[in-house]
């Protein structure tokens, strides 16, 4: 087996972009971020882990990291689970590069089998913040929306946009590091990407995102308590999509947590069909223990 730590994403791409597009949807997180780099290998403001795992068959193991970012834990996306020393390989990369690991992401299976052996070999405990189901859509069903229409956020809705942006982060992450998710809101409204259902005032929010070869992402769905219940999300959910499909992508994607049953719900009825599921973890390391540090 060869492990590799790319320098750049072009070169990650060239080993793992046709494995993450068999599984697109699940792994449009990971693709999409890759593509990015591609086109602005500063996007994320630091150095990111790329790496890989290759034996003469092909792909084993593909591993990203784009830290300082929350948002960014470990994401792994693992070909062969039958070849668990591609994991190891990749752990032993990241502790040689002492690089803090926060937690991880992926598949269920893939990222506790990760996490099981970063536990074993760290001390590192770890545990559960979200579940998440994968979904993907081809047909937008339309129901009878709201009154309103729809229309894309301009710079006199930024600071609305940046409230909703901290709540909505609130919403999913329950902590007060929210601003780089209110930045990349208000870059959203400056690249024409966040959109509004709009009943007089402003009652929902939905974005587009993380373009890959197939197909694009919805998030940012978010929709003041006072205003949930009323069909401003399903609208704006499937306007968003239906853009997304018009302008010439196969499909549209998007993580919902598994816990919220009436998110789920809504998703289900614009016509996203459940893919995968998708685990975030995160490590809680011993205070005697700097993290990186192996354990005998």
């Amino acid at each position: 087996m060869i492990y590799t730590e790319h320098e750049e994403a072009t070169g990650f791409l060239v080993v793992a972009q046709a494995a993450l597009e068999r599984h697109e949807s699940e792994n449009g997180l990971m693709l999409g971020i890759g593509l990015r780099l591609v086109r602005a290998p500063n996007a994320y403001g630091s150095r990111p882990y790329l790496a890989t795992v290759e034996s003469e068959r092909g792909l084993l193991v593909a591993a990203m990291m784009t830290p300082p970012y929350k948002l960014h834990k470990l994401q792994i996306h693992v070909e062969d689970d039958s070849e668990p020393a591609a994991v190891e390989l990749v752990i032993d990369g990241l502790l040689r590069g002492a690089w803090p690991v926060p937690g991880v992401l992926g598949r269920e299976p893939e990222a506790e089998a990760f996490a099981a052996i970063w536990r074993r070999r760290t001390g590192a405990q770890w545990r559960t913040d979200m579940r998440q189901t994968a979904y993907t859509l081809r047909n937008v069903v339309h129901a009878r929306y709201p009154a309103g229409e729809f229309r894309a956020a301009g710079q006199e809705d930024v600071e609305l946009v940046r409230r909703w942006a901290r709540a909505f982060h609130q919403d999913c992450f329950g902590d007060d590091l929210h601003e780089r998710t209110m930045v990349t809101a208000e870059e959203k409204v400056k690249s024409n990407d966040l959109f509004l259902w709009v009943d007089g005032t402003p009652r929902s929010m939905a974005a587009r995102g993380r373009p890959t070869p197939h197909g694009e992402a919805v998030s940012f769905v978010y929709t003041p308590p006072g205003e949930r219940g009323k069909g401003y999300a399903t609208a704006v959910v499937a306007s968003v999509s239906q853009r997304i499909l018009d302008g010439g992508k196969d499909f549209c994607t998007l993580f919902a947590n598994a816990e919220n049953v009436a998110a789920n719900r809504l998703y289900q009825r614009i016509g996203y069909v459940a893919v995968g599921n998708v685990v975030d973890l995160g490590f809680k390391t011993p205070a005697e223990r700097p993290l990186g540090e192996a354990v005998a």
